[in-house]
């Protein structure tokens, strides 16, 4: 499903409007009236009052359009306007006059908000429409009251197009925002309703058809797309009944040290469970007594380490001559930070023509030298969480998470390779300019491991022959889809990260069938 900034969403509105000669007025009439046949049907049984907080543009105008659709069809409904009515221009004002004509009240809230907050106070559900996509600044006056009266209820909130006080480009609440239980779309879904937090606020997504031709998909593009059943289907390749160990390729796994063993345990697991042929897991000599005993089904290459727990640069040839007929190299789950064994990674990464799949102390090995990622030979994903890329990047994790896209893309620009930032919503960035959002995943995964095994995942399917950013993107939506169904089956708190090896086969199945959960809803 393609996913639009604001200005982009702006330039769809536009051409629509000016090209295709579909009236503003038009768009409005179809996204609140879909928006009020869509909650009638899922929240007004047994509701009676309800109550519209609008604001002074186009969201506000949607707003008028719901309200107009409620009080025709009994509700009492009434309107509160955080502002002056004669603020109000355009197709906002148009509606707003719809409304009025047919008796609808339309209550002034410039000074006294006591009226408001008494007025939501008295609803069986609201709706706000106050701000829509194209906010920019911090929310204030009463407008935030008026937010902070809704949050406050404990009554059903539909949002208008995206829970107003929502950025929605990043998903920032700005100020204040909306806690929705439902939130409304038009066209396409927004970054800001995807990206947390602007998912949780946005509360269940659905997107409302309003009548913008799909072809101006190929004139203007879009900015990302969110994975779903659709997309993966498409990746998923056939297993023939012929086929033999080698057809799945062989992974070779550049992995642990001393204390971090079950890193490598888990990504190598991991390759194997999502369909790898063949698994080898190189690990220092020391080590390798307990990962003979740790792994069965994967093999181990011990490699001498004159016993200090983690891999030395002489062992440089002797691993290259090992991966010279191996499919994939996964390599930096539990590696240590020793200094031969960074300048290890970065040898092996320069020089090896294999593609690479690099997560945790692989990652760390290029925070001294990032000019070093551009020279992957065969291409490389690079499966950073926020604190990680901060460091490639010179920047703070805070500031990664500020603006996660922007980081992403500006790293992706400079360097060349595939990355995939991970965390609430992982993103999905290539080199060619692609960005796929993962929908999947809760708190579960918040645990130690879990990041290894989705390393793992990447490995196996790239072994597999997918390219690197279907790999990428189906690991991530069957890894996050395994912890749904652990929490649907319990909560989020219990699961530990080899819980999510048990799941796969189920979750390729159910995806593969079409039986896979909607993230994002679209309708007609």
């Amino acid at each position: 499903m393609k996913v639009l900034s604001p200005e982009r969403m702006a330039k769809y509105d536009e051409y629509s409007i000016k090209t295709w000669g579909i009236p503003s007025a038009v768009l409005m009439e179809n996204a609140g009236r879909n928006t009020y046949r869509l909650m009638k049907e899922r929240y007004l049984q047994g509701a009676k009052r309800i109550a519209v907080v609008c604001g002074r543009g186009n969201n506000g105008g949607d707003g008028f359009v719901v309200s107009r659709y409620a009080l025709l069809d009994g509700f009492r409904t009434k309107v509160f306007l955080p502002g002056r009515k004669d603020d109000l221009k355009g197709d906002a004002a148009l509606n707003m006059g719809l409304y009025s004509s047919i008796g609808g009240e339309v209550i002034e809230c410039t000074k006294d908000m006591d009226v408001l907050r008494k007025g939501i106070g008295e609803a069986d559900i609201l709706v706000d429409a106050i701000f829509g996509t194209g906010l920019s600044k911090e929310m204030a006056g009463n407008e935030k009251l008026a937010v902070e009266a809704m949050n406050a209820s404990g009554t059903p909130v539909i949002s208008v197009d995206i829970p107003s006080g929502i950025d929605g480009r990043t998903g920032l609440p700005l100020g204040a925002a909306v806690r929705a239980t439902h939130t409304f779309t038009y066209a396409y879904p927004k970054l800001g309703q995807v990206l947390y937090p602007g998912a949780y606020y946005s509360g269940k997504l659905t997107v409302i058809d309003i009548s913008i031709p799909a072809f101006i998909e190929d004139k203007i593009g879009a900015d990302a797309a969110v994975a779903d059943g659709a997309m993966l289907r498409g990746f998923i390749r056939e297993r023939l009944p012929w086929s033999h160990k080698g057809t799945f390729g062989h992974v070779v796994v550049i992995a642990g040290s001393m204390g971090k063993t079950g890193a490598a345990h888990m990504a190598s697991l991991a390759a194997l469970k999502v369909g790898a042929g063949l698994v080898t897991l190189i690990i220092p000599e020391s080590l390798n007594g307990i990962m003979e005993v740790k792994l069965t089904e994967a093999m181990t290459y011990p490699v001498k380490d004159k016993g200090k727990g983690c891999l030395p640069l002489s062992a440089y040839n002797e691993i290259t001559d090992f991966i010279e007929d191996k499919d994939v190299v996964i390599i930096g789950p539990g590696l240590s930070q020793d200094r031969e064994t960074m300048e290890l990674v970065r040898k092996l990464h320069s020089n090896v023509e294999k593609p690479f799949v690099i997560d945790a102390d692989g990652i760390n090995a290029f925070q001294d030298d990032p000019d070093m990622i551009r020279t992957s030979k065969h291409g490389a994903v690079f499966t950073p969480h926020p604190g990680e890329l901060a460091r490639l990047m010179g920047v703070t994790p805070q500031a990664i998470n500020a603006d996660r896209i922007g980081a992403g893309r500006s790293f992706i620009d400079k360097y060349g390779v595939h990355i995939l930032l991970k965390g609430a919503r992982s993103i999905l960035f290539g080199p060619a300019g692609e960005m796929v959002i993962n929908p999947t995943g809760n708190a579960a995964l918040a645990k130690g491991g879990s990041g290894d095994i989705l390393t793992g995942f990447i490995g196996g399917l790239v072994a597999q022959g997918y390219p690197l950013t279907e790999a990428a993107v189906l690991a991530a939506y069957i890894h996050g889809y395994i912890a749904d169904t652990w929490v649907e089956n319990g909560i989020d708190l219990d699961m530990l990260a080899c819980d999510l090896l048990d799941g796969v086969g189920k979750a390729i199945q159910e995806i593969r069938d079409g039986k896979d959960r909607v993230y994002i809803e679209r309708s007609l």
